[in-house]
């Protein structure tokens, strides 16, 4: 059986586990108390902070941990709205993650732009200049990585020009950590990590706020976290999240060495399988990703017949598991209105081989063959547990 959702979410890597495990015994305490056992939980969740500081090209002061991704987004763009002199806009991509996208819709209402992109999902950094200058922008927000299609956006650009310009700029960074090499947080105002993206815990994350922050208050309740986030600190999912993070860095390259694996997949598929789309195919990518979109079936009946067959895909981003409606990211590149119903994700570890990679191409003829001569209706079918 191989694990093909890697980009939804990833099991506790080695290194996670070990110290999270280490932290529910040695750092249980509340790490705001008076006394020793605190001062130790102190200690280990500050020691955390530098270390992840470090790896961000940060200042330690600069790091807020948190619940997660869309808890960040959320108190961003509530902070943004409220902070921004009102004839200010927000620019983001068509298709940001839904805690991206509706956090928008509701602070900014007709404040709201979207970036122009092309066809294969990348912004247009020429119209990017042309809104910048014409619309009144106040901030910009983009995702360094799209979760659905793996398209890396020139999110290293667009946070120098948008610093130039003295614009704030938002980054939900959730799909490059664990993913890509390098990258220069310099300029970047709001910077999000996930820990359950990259081999963490789930319902821990991270914030890194600019020193041009000033004001941002996540929730109230405690002067946890500098007084930005109340709420007394998950320590000992702090401590695994950041160590699974340096871990998914020490084995990166394995996780780059998943680009040429997925390419001979996309190539024998495509033989496979006539009419086959392969979205952002020609666009950089992160190289574990591959968004396809079939040309016959609901995308849930190719997951229950690869799921009978050993291998867990998705039909596109968990948060929007089980609604019918077309996908941001296929609306904005021009896809009939139904394309959403065919459309799956395959997101390797950085542990799947090329025999795993040849194994679901395998079964995705098996499933293409099997579905053409099925008679039993999508609604009937079941998984057995």
């Amino acid at each position: 059986m191989a694990y093909f959702d890697y980009n939804a979410t990833t099991p506790l890597n080695q290194a996670g586990r070990d110290a999270l495990l280490n932290g529910l015994d040695s750092a249980w305490a509340n790490p705001s108390s008076p006394y020793r056992i605190s001062a130790q939980a102190h200690t280990h969740l500050e020691e955390s902070r530098e270390i992840l500081a470090g790896i961000l090209g940060k200042s330690s002061e600069e790091i807020i941990f948190n619940g997660g991704a869309t808890e960040a987004n959320n108190a961003v763009l509530k902070f943004l709205a409220e902070s921004l002199p009102f004839d200010r806009s927000l620019c983001i991509t068509p298709f940001e993650h839904p805690s991206v996208d509706l956090a928008a819709r509701h602070w900014f209402r007709d404040r709201l732009n979207f970036l122009s992109v092309s066809s294969d999902g990348i912004i247009d950094l020429d119209q990017f200049d042309q809104q910048l200058t014409s619309e009144k922008v106040g901030a910009v927000s983009v995702m360094a990585v799209n979760n659905e299609t793996g398209v890396i956006q020139p999110w290293q650009t667009i946070q120098d020009r948008c610093h130039k310009a003295g614009i704030r700029f938002h980054c939900d960074a959730s799909q490059w950590f664990g993913k890509q090499t390098g990258g220069s947080f310099d300029h970047c105002d709001f910077l999000i990590g996930c820990g359950h993206k990259f081999g963490g815990p789930k319902g821990i994350g991270f914030l890194a706020l600019s020193k041009n922050s000033l004001g941002f208050q996540s929730q109230l309740g405690g002067e946890q976290e500098s007084g930005k986030r109340g709420g007394t600190e998950n320590v000992a999912s702090i401590l695994a999240m950041v160590a699974a993070l340096e871990s998914s860095l020490e084995v990166l390259s394995s996780m780059l060495a998943q680009e040429q694996f997925r390419n001979d997949f996309e190539e024998k598929l495509t033989k496979e399988i006539a009419d086959l789309v392969i979205i952002g195919k020609s666009a950089g990518r992160v190289p574990n990703t591959s968004f396809l979109l079939l040309p016959k079936y609901d995308n849930i009946r190719w997951v229950r017949k690869l799921d009978k067959l050993g291998h867990q895909i998705s039909t596109g981003s968990a948060c929007a598991t089980g609604h019918t409606s077309n996908s941001p990211i296929l609306e904005a590149l021009g896809f009939e209105a139904d394309a959403g119903r065919r459309t799956v994700r395959v997101s390797s570890s950085p542990d799947c081989t090329k025999d795993d990679w040849l194994h679901l191409a395998f079964s995705f003829a098996s499933a293409w063959e099997e579905l053409k001569s099925s008679t039993q209706s999508p609604d009937t079918e079941v998984i057995t547990i």
